[in-house]
Formats: C-alpha cells, sequence, structure tokens
C-alpha cells in the first residue's frame, strides 16, 4: 500500500477535522499530499452554509492547523450525492486512501451516516480509513487486523503490515474461529509466521478467538487490548456493513471510538511490494 495522496471529506465540523488529524499523521509518515474534498449535498442536511467558500478559503481555514506543517494540500469544492463524489473524486485523483469521519455536521441522522460510509467503503478501489466520531487521535501503535484462513487475501494483508511497520505498530492477527478447532488455530499460527517472514516484520501476533460471535467477541478484544484501529479486509462485507447499521452500532462500543481501516482485497497472488 503506497501511499502518495489522501482524500479527507471535509464539513467543518469536529469530527471531519478530526478524520484530518488522521490524514495528516499518514502524510508525514509516508510522504504523502492531501487532497481535501468540500461537497455541498442538496439532498441532505449537510447543504453548504458557506455559499461563498472557494478552494482557496478553505485552504486557508485548515491550514491554520499546526498538524499540517509540511503537508503538500490541495482542495476540490464539489455540488452533489456524498458517497459518489468520494468514490469519483478518488478515482479521478488515483487517491491512495480516503480518511473519512462516520459523522457529518448538523443533524444528519445516522441511517444517512452509515448509508454513505458503507456504500464509500464497498465500493472504493482504495483503502477507506472511517473516523466514528468520539475517536480522539492517537498515534497508531496497536492494530487488530482481522483475518480470515478461508480468504486469505495475502497482498492485501501484507500492504497492511508494510504500512504498519513503518509507524512500527504492533499487528494483532485476529481470527474468530465458532469451535474449539486446535487444527485452524494450528493454521492460523502458521499463517502469521508466513506473514512475518514475507514482510520481514516480526511484531505481528496470532490471537484465536473461539466464539459464535464474530462481531461481540471482535469488540471485547479490541476493548480489552485497548486498540488503536480495526482492520478488515472487503472480504468481510457483511460484517463491516452490520458496523455502519444504524440498529447495530448502538450496541457496539467500539465502533464510537476505534478507526476501522477497511482494505480492498487483491485477487492476484503477489508477495512483495512494489
Amino acid at each position: 500500500m503506497n501511499i502518495k495522496k489522501i482524500l479527507v471529506p471535509i464539513d467543518f465540523s469536529e469530527i471531519s477535522l478530526n478524520s484530518l488529524r488522521y490524514a495528516a499523521d499518514f502524510a508525514q509518515s509516508n510522504g504523502a499530499a492531501i487532497l481535501l474534498l468540500h461537497i455541498a449535498d442538496p439532498d441532505s442536511l449537510m447543504n453548504d452554509l458557506k455559499g461563498n467558500l472557494s478552494p482557496e478559503h478553505l485552504l486557508s481555514l485548515v491550514k491554520e492547523e499546526r498538524f499540517l506543517t509540511g503537508i503538500k494540500i490541495t482542495s476540490i469544492l464539489k455540488k452533489g450525492k456524498i458517497a459518489d463524489l468520494i468514490l469519483e473524486e478518488s478515482r479521478t485523483n488515483d487517491v491512495d486512501l480516503v480518511v473519512m469521519g462516520t459523522q457529518g455536521a448538523g443533524n444528519l441522522t445516522r441511517t444517512l451516516i452509515g448509508t454513505n460510509t458503507t456504500k464509500v467503503v464497498s465500493h472504493s478501489k482504495c483503502p477507506v480509513l472511517a473516523i466514528p466520531g468520539d475517536a480522539t487521535w492517537q498515534p497508531v501503535k496497536k492494530v487488530v487486523l482481522a483475518v480470515d484462513l478461508e480468504h486469505r487475501a495475502d497482498k492485501s494483508i501484507l500492504d497492511v503490515i508494510n504500512t504498519m511497520k513503518k509507524r512500527e505498530a504492533a499487528i494483532l492477527a485476529v481470527y474468530v474461529g465458532t469451535s474449539n478447532d486446535r487444527e485452524n488455530e494450528a493454521e492460523l499460527n502458521s499463517y502469521v509466521e508466513e506473514l512475518k517472514i514475507k514482510s520481514q516484520y516480526q511484531k505481528i501476533v496470532a490471537k484465536y478467538i473461539h466464539s459464535e460471535l464474530f462481531l461481540g467477541s471482535l469488540e471485547n478484544f479490541i476493548l480489552d487490548i485497548e486498540a488503536d484501529m480495526l482492520v478488515m479486509i472487503t472480504h468481510h462485507r457483511g460484517v463491516f456493513e452490520s458496523i455502519f447499521d444504524p440498529s447495530v452500532t448502538k450496541r457496539l462500543a467500539f465502533h464510537t471510538q476505534v478507526p476501522l481501516m477497511v482494505i480492498p482485497e487483491i485477487k492476484h497472488p503477489v508477495f512483495f511490494f512494489t
């Protein structure tokens, strides 16, 4: 995952500015530029109240933030559907990472928030980092990586490891099994050792959780170890759709606190980074 350009949708809410803080952290560790995207959505409560806003004014507003010092920043102003424009601009501008809040300015309903976030992470060709409303920026030092032994997605997982390796983060590769299966646990341990060799990174630990409840068990583990981020591959689609479902999120404490990075699954088996 070679991050050189990061797209950040911004609406001047505290949540979007917090997302910008996370984006700045990744920009600094990867030498990347940031592209700001401000969208006026005619069909939502996020209508642009700053009608005379220009790209130059947008840049002047955010450049006051000290954490952006030394980062190349450009901006785009658009009017239209939020999720559609995020996807379109990420493709048009060859973006490597989208960083977005899961809640916007104003009284936008949780249903609309969940719909936009789910659509972006479901259809984006690049990784998406979703920042929940109650997340407070802190250096990413402890990452939970949800793995699926039936869909290993080696290239996507190795890209994640390579990105976290740059920040010397500890990676906990977690698999939730529905039975007390020693064979699967041994397979997970073997897989993690294989990943250590391929990535030349040793700070990866296997964690096999025996449970019938994937999300509940994952949540308990994330909160217990005080993880800074959860990373999932897109073959977990049904799971992260549940994470952003309004009827589910209110029951998931980690969703309100821990950023979620969703990585598109790369089908072809390439094991080395370019």
